[in-house]
């Protein structure tokens, strides 16, 4: 009886979270429909501390990411490695992780104005995310777990 009630608490609860309002910034909302308006199949998210948008643009995947301000972090697109400058593909063959597996890649757009080529490694338990601009030069990388 007590894994039944277990069970109606866990559905109940999981039902709550997917009816979830995501109330975006206005600023958000306003500067993607400037720059993606184009965009498809639009669905905003939202955790303890960033809005995701993710979205269809010109048949690609992306993801915009914003701040609890509302102000404009990055913007990602999933891409195959094979759509990368070859001066980046050379870099990713010729760096230290050439023997890591590749879980994924993607091309990225921030504030800064920098436009970046992402790795993402895995060699056992360990992550590597490897920035790359369109030289291929290595410009920065994070590690998780």
């Amino acid at each position: 009886m007590k894994a039944c009630a277990w069970l109606i608490v866990v559905l109940f609860g999981s039902l709550q979270l997917s009816a979830q309002v995501v109330n975006i910034p206005d600023k958000s909302k306003k500067h993607f429909a400037e720059k993606y308006a184009k965009a498809a199949q639009v669905e905003w998210k939202n955790n303890a501390v960033s809005y995701n948008a993710s979205f269809v643009l010109n048949n690609s995947k992306h993801t915009a990411h914003y701040h609890l301000d509302g102000t404009w972090d990055y913007t990602e697109e999933l891409m195959a490695m094979e759509k990368f400058p070859s001066e980046v593909k050379t870099s990713v063959q010729n760096s230290r992780f050439a023997k890591w597996k590749i879980l994924s890649t993607a091309y990225l757009e921030n504030s800064h104005n920098e436009k970046l080529y992402r790795v993402e490694f895995k060699k056992g338990i360990e992550r590597k995310y490897v920035f790359y601009d369109a030289t291929g030069k290595e410009v920065k990388s994070s590690t998780t777990i």
